[in-house]
């Protein structure tokens, strides 16, 4: 018995010596993995499309045989320089560098190349940026638009894209808005990969993930909510209050089945109708139009910037179903339907004093 046992403690013994040769054989594996090989002078030209992320930037690597884990790298990258930094062109590397080596020489401003600066404001949609795009001479409005409808961009949350056929632009929602500066020679495809990123490191946060999970929404429900909410304010601050409103309207459903947004109908008037000649197919007005059709159109009417995605996620806490808006953007907020007739009739009254005709209701 006392055989077995000690038999038993030995087998242990014996596992557990193999599982720490293991462990220091991963370790050694790594570390010499991170801080390269023997260097022979033997260089490789690898070619970094612009812009590349850190994946693709791993990928290149890889293949060229620069480095043997993608996944280490992309974890070194994060933490010590790499992420969002990459620059695009031909590098000549040396084999055996180390990983830090590497992003250094890929992470090499090249201060010669011509730049173009391109404004996308918050609030605009697909159509008003590949008119920017064209303006500042980087692409046609027609390859913009193309590169805005394709969907082989390497983001994994893209697959919760719908490609639904009555939406206008496949990716409206997630041209993030911001100032760029491209390269001269950048393409229609460099400028949304670089828009697809900046979306991802400015909105899909551990945080607003987190939230989005316990919100409900899907990702493209937010994106499409966030859309409408960037429309309707006139400010930050109101976008908090008008998110609620369109929030108590899709939890009473029964009551309030309809958003009822003049933005999605100004979306149609404005881009849809000229975009199908004024010969808009029913299925494509349905799909927009939220004065009759129940919940969220079909997809976002315009590319909203973090306030407005923070607004949709973190509403105030108000009792109003409706509002209206004067011509000096003043919102007046309605629990019933009374109430939104006599705020129609204030707007009203600013407007005229200022010489306006016309009201937008909500």
């Amino acid at each position: 018995m006392a055989n077995k046992k000690y038999k038993k403690r030995r087998a242990g013994f014996v596992i557990l010596l193999l599982l720490i040769l293991l462990i220091i054989v991963g370790i050694f594996a790594v570390k010499g993995e991170i801080n390269g090989g023997r260097k022979t002078g033997e260089t490789v030209q690898v070619t970094i499309a612009q812009g590349s992320g850190t994946a693709a930037v791993a990928r290149e690597l890889k293949d060229a045989g620069l480095i043997g884990n993608t996944t280490l790298f992309k974890l070194y990258s994060r933490t010590h320089g790499g992420d969002g930094h990459y620059q695009y062109g031909d590098f000549t590397l040396e084999k055996g560098s180390s990983y830090q080596e590497l992003i250094d020489a890929l992470c090499s401003t090249v201060s010669y190349r011509e730049t173009v600066t391109l404004t996308l404001p918050e609030g605009w949609n697909s159509f008003q940026m590949a008119k920017a795009a064209a303006e500042a001479g980087l692409c046609t409005e027609e390859e913009y638009l193309a590169a805005a409808n394709a969907t082989d961009y390497d983001f994994d949350w893209m697959k919760d894209i719908s490609t639904d056929e009555n939406k206008l632009t496949v990716l409206e929602g997630f041209l993030y808005p911001e100032t760029y500066s491209f390269y001269a020679d950048a393409t229609a495809r460099d400028i949304v990969t670089t828009q697809l990123r900046e979306f991802e490191k400015k909105v899909l946060t551990e945080e607003n993930k987190a939230a989005l999970k316990d919100s409900g929404f899907t990702l493209e429900e937010w994106v499409i909510f966030a859309s409408i909410v960037q429309k309707e304010s006139a400010s930050v601050e109101e976008m908090y209050n008008v998110s609620s409103v369109f929030h108590n309207r899709l939890s009473n459903v029964s009551e309030y089945p309809m958003l009822q947004s003049c933005t999605t109908n100004n979306f149609i008037w404005d881009y849809v109708e000229p975009y199908y000649n004024d010969n808009v197919p029913q299925a494509v007005l349905d799909a927009y139009d939220t004065y009759d059709r129940n919940g969220l159109p079909i997809g976002a009417i315009a590319n909203a910037g973090i306030d407005a995605f923070d607004a949709s996620l973190h509403p105030n806490d108000t009792p109003y179903y409706f509002f209206v808006t004067d011509a000096n953007r003043t919102h007046y907020y309605g629990r019933t339907y009374q109430e939104h007739l006599a705020n129609i009739e204030k707007a009203k009254a600013v407007n005229a004093s200022l010489g306006y005709d016309g009201l937008i209701t909500r």
